[in-house]
């Protein structure tokens, strides 16, 4: 059984209801009260009517309705309203009413230029994400060239090969089964501006590992890379998503998503601040736990504000809008939402991460990861060490001192 369409029966139900009001209807139609000009009157006063109208004209079997069906058709870029209007001519062919379609021929290049295909992988909690670049070669196969590109580092590495169609399906299937990373298909002028601006950051920190690009890119392209935003889906309305404050609130879930459980800092970035939280555990001030937590707290702010500033803070605005468009690509959409809301308010914030749950808890849950392994690997390395250091000799103190006071 065909499903029913409920919105379109709804809206030619309100349309009807109007065209009532107005004093149109089929039978003043057929009875002449109105005329097929006053009906042209009436186009375009109301998404429903106009609905309304089309249906009207399908059950009115004369040429100038079917007339003014295919003038209308022209000039509306309303997909519901062509339809109808389809509908409405076909049901006037049936009855014997053909109308006079312009024939629009669309002048046909002799050699029309082949164009690449782009594909983009899920950005990791590093920075990294692949990029692939391919186009058909002449002969047979395919050139493809794939970077890794760190936001914002820039490029890691590039490679360049030609290879089948199946060998590309190939590789897609081996990194979606074996490293859960599914290459999504995107705008190849994206996938290329990447490369090219990872490369140009790559040369100004001196990289060398990627000075073969510009050749390996002139078997694909010819023309210079062009700057190209995130190319997110007309799905994604940034208004409404920023309108919808319950996203922003909710964005700590993101951290949930297979694709974003590892994003976490890294050792380098986390260790500058579970260094200060050590030295405030250590320090020789006797502090009691609600201070602890104050000094905790203290260092924790800091980090969520200074981690998501300046180019560190533009680049996960990046990040984020890109697993925005893997999300709604691989069809999450209110993760894609999240994923877009967290990045609108970093681009706009003054404090960094500050009130944006995502970022607070990704600083909270790094900090509390590579605490407890620098604490860990701290107590093995003092179990095998005769040497004690200067804070651990005054504890020991301090809790004989402690002990002996007890047992008078």
């Amino acid at each position: 059984m065909a499903k029913k369409d409920t919105t379109r029966d709804s809206r030619l139900l309100e349309g009807k209801k109007l065209l009532e009001q107005w004093g149109v209807s089929l039978a003043w139609l057929q009875d002449r009260s109105v005329s097929i000009a006053d009906l042209n009157a009436r186009v375009g006063q109301h998404p429903a009517a106009d609905l309304a109208l089309a249906a009207v004209l399908g059950d009115y079997p004369t040429q100038d309705a079917a007339q003014l069906l295919v003038t209308w058709e022209a000039k509306t870029s309303d997909k519901s309203l062509r339809r109808e209007i389809h509908r409405s001519l076909y049901k006037l062919s049936q009855k014997g009413v053909q109308a006079d379609r312009p024939v629009q021929e669309q002048p046909r290049p002799i050699l029309a230029p082949i164009e690449p295909e782009g594909y983009l992988s899920p950005i990791d909690g590093q920075g990294d994400r692949l990029v692939w670049l391919v186009k058909p070669k002449t002969g047979g196969g395919l050139h493809y060239l794939s970077a890794l590109v760190n936001e914002p580092e820039g490029m890691r590495y590039v490679e360049a090969a030609e290879v089948t169609r199946k060998g590309l399906r190939a590789m897609r299937q081996d990194l979606s089964s074996r490293h859960q990373i599914t290459m999504i298909e995107a705008p190849w002028r994206y996938c290329d501006f990447i490369m090219h601006e990872g490369y140009e950051r790559a040369k100004a920190r001196n990289g060398t590992n990627v000075d073969a690009y510009p050749a390996q890119r002139s078997h694909l392209l010819s023309s210079p890379a062009s700057p190209a935003e995130v190319p997110l889906p007309a799905s994604l309305n940034q208004e409404t998503i920023t309108a919808d404050e319950s996203l922003l609130a909710t964005s700590a879930q993101l951290l949930e998503e297979p694709d974003m459980q590892r994003w976490f800092l890294d050792h380098e970035r986390a260790h500058h601040y579970t260094e200060q939280i050590a030295q405030a555990q250590e320090s020789p001030l006797i502090l009691n736990r609600y201070q602890q937590q104050d000094r905790l707290q203290t260092v924790i702010d800091k980090a969520i504000t200074e981690l998501f500033s300046g180019e560190q803070g533009a680049a996960y605005v990046r990040r984020l809008e890109e697993m925005a468009l893997y999300f709604a690509t691989t069809d999450r959409l209110e993760a894609a939402r999240r994923s877009l809301a967290v990045a609108i308010a970093l681009q706009r914030s003054t404090q960094g991460g500050k009130g944006i749950p995502f970022c607070e808890e990704l600083v909270r849950q790094s900090i509390a990861m590579h605490y407890q392994e620098e604490q860990q690997h701290a107590k093995e390395e003092a179990s095998g060490s005769l040497i004690m250091k200067p804070s651990e000799f005054a504890a020991r103190v301090q809790a004989a001192q402690a002990q002996r006071r007890g047992a008078r």
